[in-house]
């Protein structure tokens, strides 16, 4: 990486989450993070996830006096109704048509089936988004600038992440969606990487070692998102634990879906090394 290209601080602000950080901040069950990637010919700057609605985005922006009338690109982790549903008025927000970055299955029917059904996919088809943004549908890892990587479809490695009881249609056959639009966001940095997760449908290890893959850094400076560990058994809390000791991860702040056991149990395994993040909330890593 080159010095004009070389990132020199990272900014990131919890616009969206289940819970409220600070005053006047809605709560809302989802997520949109914004993330500002400061270089030194100029900055970049990303709507990662774009919470469940509209209304709520709208609101939370307002309070904390964000413009996205300068905002480079919005990525989808995935594509549930809680990170995609403001998305249409984000990308009023930004008033042209920005790239729209997600994985193809992003746009299929999503529901699950217990204890009723429910649809719980992205309210908005392609072609909606398509009328005022500019969908960028891709399987594979998108360098969208220098030192910013969309992972794209992650592999899944480990034995005990599993995906569980969502639903897709596939050729006119309801299915079980294994989640292959679930992606992540990684800033690499000059020591380290930074991972944002939307609910880590894939896993969240498979995440920090697809990231450490793509950008060939053993230091994961911030894993921040949703780690989706709600109603995770005991013994997969604790092998996650154990994989997130191995790698020596300086921060870690999970959030939305990772469960508040889950994070009780994290914060008590590694002690000084998480804690919850909160819609309100403004981070600047260097």
């Amino acid at each position: 990486m080159d010095w004009q290209n070389e990132i020199i601080k990272t900014r990131i602000t919890m616009i969206v989450e289940n819970t409220a950080g600070r005053r006047w901040i809605y709560g809302a069950h989802g997520l949109a993070i914004l993330v500002e990637v400061f270089k030194n010919d100029g900055k970049m700057k990303i709507l990662f996830d774009t919470g469940p609605t509209g209304d709520v985005l709208n609101h939370n922006l307002k309070i904390l006096g964000i413009d996205f009338s300068d905002l480079d690109a919005i990525v989808l982790s995935h594509g549930h109704y809680d990170h995609t549903g403001g998305l249409i008025e984000a990308i009023k927000g930004a008033g042209r048509r920005i790239p729209v970055i997600s994985h193809p299955d992003a746009y299929k029917p999503k529901f699950v089936l217990k204890p009723k059904i429910r649809y719980n996919g992205i309210p908005y088809n392609i072609d909606e988004v398509e009328r005022i943004g500019r969908p960028i549908l891709s399987i594979t890892p998108l360098e969208i600038s220098s030192g910013i990587i969309v992972t794209g479809e992650i592999p899944r490695r480990t034995n005990f992440e599993k995906t569980e009881g969502l639903k897709t249609i596939i050729d006119g056959k309801v299915v079980e969606d294994d989640m292959k639009d679930d992606q992540a966001l990684i800033i690499d940095m000059k020591d380290g990487i930074i991972i944002v997760t939307g609910c880590s449908h894939s896993g969240i290890i498979n995440i920090a070692k697809r990231a450490v893959e793509l950008t060939g850094k053993n230091k994961i400076k911030m894993i921040i998102g949703g780690f989706h560990l709600i109603g995770a058994s005991d013994e997969r809390i604790f092998k996650t634990i154990d994989e997130f000791r191995r790698m020596n991860i300086d921060r870690l702040m999970p959030c939305h879906c990772t469960g508040e056991k889950a994070i009780m149990k994290m914060a008590i395994e590694l002690e000084g090394k998480v804690r919850r993040a909160k819609a309100g909330e403004i981070l600047e890593i260097i």
